[in-house]
């Protein structure tokens, strides 16, 4: 092999040089998967993690997207690493599969050539030389002396050594006087293993002195290059020739002196061995450690499968109780015109106001049954999802739902609160009386009740109202009607900003820097269900709350009227009878 490492460093200064340079080489035809594969592999390198770089090209070679290219790039990668590692075997299977993925590009071709050099220097560590000399011929035309001088050099020694093991001293030596220019000029240290292939070739032709010669100047440029393996082969082939030549004294000296380097070299070899057997054991402890994560991944996507399915049922579930809830007060007011026209009757008035009074009686114990068993697991719900234990879930499918469903059920809360409100003042048999209403306390005790949003989107009450205001109405009709329109308020306002509340004559003002309302849905707001689009944090409504408020307040002689500020959001004002 023309290429050997066999210490730590060198291997990890391998890894590192070829993944730098495969990817500078082919960065005109890499797609963005296999850039970001490039930046783990650095990481990884960088780290030394050298036995998860394997897993990290196998788990890339397992992906159904790749196209030709990005295939015969991954298993390049492969052989490489196997090579590295000292698994020639198996790096020759990667290399022939990227050969067969040669394609016509430009980066293609290269990869294809490139394959050829490296498993022609394998077959060659491997003693088959007839296939490392056929691979050699593939690409020698290919690699060029000046940007590629140590590969050009190997290639060519290889095909020399061909023609010498087969008896062609002519071509042979054509081979090993060509790498030597090329040596000369370009890398130095690469003479020591040509002079060791003259050498060989001059032995045949017994010219015994310029073999010898030959010898010394390999293991002189060994000597500056520290190239201990290099000097080992010359000191046996000096060895060799001097048994063939009969100096079987000059040839123990030369043994003894070769039997101390083979000591150390053996050493090298030796610690080279157990580092990649440490290599080994990491990667099949890395196999059975992914295994065991897959395992484990796939009983978690199963639990999280049947707890996206329970998810969806409880989200259907809520929907249907809120079309439910909407349909009854539908029904509900179509019966109210029919009871206004039966009055109109002529005739059995009596009877069927006392059927309507029945009647009455009965929706409002329907209402009395949904309020306590709808809006109390509802609110049970909203209390289990606000738990600690279940805010912090660190499992990213399960919090984004949970937050969901918080969501769905804040909304259907709300409305669920707006229904039974409007429906319990519209199934009163007889209208409440006026009473005289403390403002400041009563716009107190409704921003109290909405302190959790407040404090979600840190928005500040400013309330202009003195404490001793008092105005004349239905009080709970007017603590409905303000949870509306500041719910409202703090629904469109941005976070940590100001709602200001405050009264004129029989007037209520809220004024909030909001989003406002657009232009063209401000005229229909109160007069039919709209949806008047998401708050600032995306909340969504139904577009039933106003409406219901406008319809409370026309019933008791007041109203309600909206428009927006000059430089933002907007003003609702709650007018009040005089």
């Amino acid at each position: 092999m023309f290429l050997r490492c066999v210490s730590n460093n060198c291997i990890k200064y391998l890894v590192l040089a070829f993944f730098l340079f495969s990817f500078h080489s082919y960065a005109q035809e890499i797609t963005p998967k296999i850039k970001q594969l490039e930046q783990k592999l650095r990481d990884l390198d960088n780290r030394n993690q050298t036995d998860s770089i394997s897993y990290l090209i196998d788990k890339h070679l397992t992906r159904p997207d790749l196209n030709k290219f990005e295939l015969q790039l991954l298993y390049f990668f492969k052989a490489n690493y196997y090579k590295i590692i000292g698994r020639p075997s198996d790096a020759i299977l990667a290399l022939d599969k990227s050969i067969t993925l040669k394609g016509e590009g430009k980066e293609s071709q290269k990869t294809y050539y490139r394959s050829l050099y490296i498993l022609s220097d394998l077959f060659f560590t491997k003693k088959e030389y007839k296939k490392a000399f056929y691979y050699a011929n593939l690409c020698q035309d290919k690699i060029s002396p000046t940007d590629s001088p140590s590969n050009y050099i190997v290639l060519h020694l290889i095909i020399g050594y061909y023609y010498y093991i087969n008896y062609d001293h002519k071509k042979s030596m054509e081979e090993f006087l060509l790498t030597e220019r090329v040596a000369k000029k370009h890398n130095p240290c690469k003479l020591a293993e040509v002079y060791v292939k003259t050498a060989r070739i001059y032995s045949r032709q017994n010219r015994i002195e310029k073999a010898k010669k030959a010898i010394t100047e390999s293991i002189r440029v060994a000597d500056s290059c520290n190239d201990l393996e290099n000097k080992i082969n010359a000191l046996r082939t000096l060895r060799e020739i001097m048994v063939e030549q009969g100096e079987f004294e000059a040839a123990h000296k030369t043994f003894e002196r070769l039997d101390r380097l083979v000591g150390i070299e053996d050493t090298k070899i030796r610690n080279s061995r157990i580092d990649s057997f440490e290599i080994a054991n990491k990667i099949k402890l890395k196999e059975q450690q992914n295994i065991k994560l897959k395992r484990i991944n796939e009983s978690k996507e199963e639990r999280l499968q049947k707890q996206k399915v329970a998810l969806i049922a409880s989200l259907i579930g809520i929907t249907l109780l809120i079309i439910l809830l909407y349909s009854i007060v539908v029904l509900t007011k179509k019966q109210r015109i029919t009871n206004e026209t039966l009055k109109l009757q002529k005739e059995q008035i009596e009877v069927k106001n006392n059927d309507l009074k029945r009647l009455n009686l009965l929706h409002q114990k329907i209402f009395t049954v949904i309020s306590h068993d709808f809006k109390e697991p509802i609110t049970t719900l909203k209390i289990l999802l606000e738990k600690e234990e279940i805010l912090k879930n660190e499992n990213e499918i399960v919090s984004t739902y949970m937050k969901a469903i918080g969501q769905q059920l804040e909304q259907s809360d709300a409305m669920l609160t707006s229904l039974l409100d409007w429906a319990k003042m519209e199934l009163i048999t007889a209208q409440s009386g006026y009473s005289e209403i403390m403002l400041y306390n009563s716009i107190s005790a409704t921003c109290k009740e909405l302190s959790h949003q407040l404090k979600a989107k840190n928005i500040t009450i400013e309330l202009k109202v003195s404490k001793g205001t008092t105005v004349i109405f239905n009080s709970a009709v007017l603590s409905i009607v303000l949870r509306n329109i500041i719910n409202n308020a703090i629904k469109f306002s941005y976070e940590d900003s100001v709602i200001t509340i405050e009264n004129d004559n029989h007037e209520i003002i809220v004024t909030d820097s909001g989003k406002g309302v657009e232009q063209k849905k401000i005229d229909k707001l109160f007069k039919q269900k709209i949806n008047p689009g998401l708050g600032t944090n995306l909340e969504s409504g139904f577009g039933i709350g106003l409406y219901l408020c406008q319809e409370l307040m026309l019933k008791n002689k007041g109203t309600l009227a909206v428009f927006n500020n000059e430089s933002a959001g907007c003003t609702f004002k709650i007018i009040l009878p005089k």
